[in-house]
């Protein structure tokens, strides 16, 4: 198998996450999605990190499809947890973290391609900036029902609300409106000491 990957993208380190904890632990080939990168546009015509190419050539994009790939092929560990009565609440929080990341991703793209002052003001910057703000608030208040780091497995919304702590950090960390989340920072903290969490860590190339 192969994993397109880069060295920041959140939903990358969801997908990477996910599979180290299922055994699956492949070394990324770094690819740049803005470069058009003809390996990464043959197997996903959105040119879209993650990407994960099968053993049969059959590649499976966005990191929520992986997971749910993984799931089905190795369903145990699980990363939506043992208990069924439980898997509901660990997908809304997951939901939370996914949107709120959604919101920092789509603001650094068109940053790319604007001025951040000509977007980040905007009624849609300004919207996207309220998305980050409230996902983060919420899950400080949700941050003892997310399971904390006891030997087992990491659940779904633990796995994403720790990639949105730290993506929120790398990208926002100096901005005066990013909300104070001690409760997300101690469990990220706690969460990097395991291998899929520390070396996933997003950094700049």
């Amino acid at each position: 198998m192969q994993l397109m990957a880069n060295t920041t993208s959140p939903f990358v380190r969801i997908a990477r996450v996910a599979m180290i904890e299922k055994g699956i632990d492949l070394e990324p080939t770094i690819v740049d999605p803005w470069s058009d990168d003809p390996r990464l546009r043959a197997s996903n015509s959105a040119a879209r990190v993650p990407t994960l190419v099968l053993d049969d050539g059959t590649p499976l994009s966005e990191c929520l499809l992986i997971v749910q790939w993984l799931e089905a092929i190795r369903p145990s560990p699980s990363v939506l947890g043992c208990d069924p009565a439980r898997v509901a609440g660990v997908l809304s929080r997951a939901g939370i973290a996914i949107g709120a990341i959604e919101a920092s991703t789509i603001t650094i793209i068109t940053r790319k391609v604007t001025a951040p002052a000509l977007f980040d003001e905007t009624p849609v910057g300004l919207r996207r900036r309220r998305s980050m703000i409230e996902g983060m608030q919420r899950l400080e208040g949700l941050a003892g029902d997310i399971a904390v780091p006891d030997g087992g497995v990491p659940t779904l919304d633990a796995i994403a609300a720790v990639t949105l702590f730290d993506y929120q950090q790398l990208r926002h960390g100096d901005q005066p409106w990013l909300p104070a989340a001690p409760r997300l920072q101690a469990l990220a903290e706690a969460w990097r000491a395991r291998p899929s969490f520390g070396r996933t860590m997003p950094r700049i190339a």
